[in-house]
Order: structure tokens, then sequence, then C-alpha cells
């Protein structure tokens, strides 16, 4: 199994941090990373990580999203909603694909924060969403439930192979690639003068949401390396 650690979006409710916290102990998971939570330090919060409470010592704090995934290979944002791109996949079958990375990878199971979920930004930063299903007439999960269910279908599935995958790029590497292709694009003039950054976010997107191997990674920021040198030379 990867490293896998549950990381939570400006969480406001305490006492959901400290449940997460247990549930990093229950499901075997690495850790506990905070985008931005509110005042989560209360008696509330260590109650509900009961057996857990060296989870929330070693929590990570971060200022953005983007800083807390950069170690991460597969970052999947959880929400309830239909996000703009690709339909988000089941919990189930996200599960699985977590399941297939090797062991010195590490996966992300990102969740917003209880009243508004994920940011369209934020579900872009992540690059796979994933859904729980629920029944319709009450459609949504308390932060706590949601992340104890994906942890433990995370858990459950396991390794489906024996023989260890390729590496996949991070998310650290695959901004970096975006960063050459963006400068590229430009070179070439594939990016319009007008909303350069609205366009550029689909490449983002698309970026972000798939799974590139270190030989892959490499080619494609030779191709991005390329365009900026053709139009130099021109």
């Amino acid at each position: 199994m990867p490293r896998v650690r549950i990381v939570l979006v400006r969480p406001e409710a305490a006492a959901n941090v400290g449940a997460c916290a247990r549930l990093v102990r229950n499901t075997g998971a690495e850790g506990l990373d905070l985008v931005r939570p509110g005042d989560w330090r209360t008696v509330e919060c260590w109650r509900s990580a009961w057996g857990a409470h060296e989870v929330l010592e070693q929590a990570r704090v971060f200022d953005d999203l983007a800083t807390a995934l950069a170690e991460a290979a597969c970052s999947v944002a959880f929400t309830g909603r239909r996000p703009p791109g690709p339909h988000p996949l089941d919990v189930r079958e996200v599960a699985r694909e977590i399941g297939a990375l090797r062991r010195d990878e590490t996966a992300a199971l990102v969740f917003g924060p209880e009243t508004s979920g994920l940011s369209n930004a934020e579900l872009v930063v992540c690059g796979r969403a994933a859904t729980i299903s629920s029944h319709r007439a009450q459609p949504s999960y308390n932060l706590s439930h949601a992340v104890a269910i994906a942890a433990y279908e995370v858990h459950r599935a396991g390794r489906r192979a024996n023989d260890e995958p390729p590496r996949r790029a991070t998310h650290a590497e695959k901004e970096r690639l975006l960063g050459l292709l963006r400068q590229g694009l430009a070179a070439i003039q594939a990016l319009p003068e007008a909303n350069a950054e609205g366009r550029f976010a689909e490449w983002r997107a698309l970026v972000q949401r798939t799974d590139l191997g270190a030989r892959e990674l490499k080619l494609l920021e030779h191709m991005a390396r390329k365009m900026a040198l053709a139009r130099r030379e021109r």
C-alpha cells in the first residue's frame, strides 16, 4: 500500500478534525494535513481523537492546497456535486487506483469544509474527483463520515498486484512541467492574449488528472523546452 494522507481544507468543526485523526489510526494512513484550519486545537478535538492524540500532534498545517499536495503522486478531491471536467469516479474505483500505487508513493484524500465543500479551483488543483454515493433524501455526509468511508475503501483495496508499478510524477513535478508548458505555448502563440490564464487552466486540469511516469514527464518537458527554443531561434 502507498502512503495515504488525509487532507482537510478549511475544516470548520474541531470535533471533525479529531475524529479524522482517529480514522488515520483506524485505517493505517500516514497522517493528517490541514489547510487553513480554524481554531481546531480545542478540547472537543482532543476528545474525538480518542487513541490518536499523537496524530493531532504530528498534523501538518499548510497555507494553501497546492503546497499540501506537493508530495502526492495521486490527489483525489471528494465532492458531493458535479464539478467541471470529467465525471467524478466512485470512491471504490478511486480506492482501486490508489491501491495500485507503489509503497514509496503518497496519495492524498482531500475534503473541503463542512458547509461549502471544495471550490472548483481546488478541485482542479487535485486533478481527480470522486464521489460517495448516498440516498437522495439525505445526500450529504458529515465530514468525518465521508473521510471514514474513503479511508476504509482505500485500506480495503490494498495492493492489486505484487509487481511494483512505475513511479508516478508528483504534484510538484507536474507543476514544474506546467511552468515549462506555459512558456512553450506562449512562445508558439498557442495561448490567446485575452484570457490566457483561463485557457491555460484547461491544460493544468489535463496534466494534473493524468498519471505520468518518469519517462513521460521527461518527454513532455523536452517538448515544452523545444517549443520555447524554436520560437527564439526564429
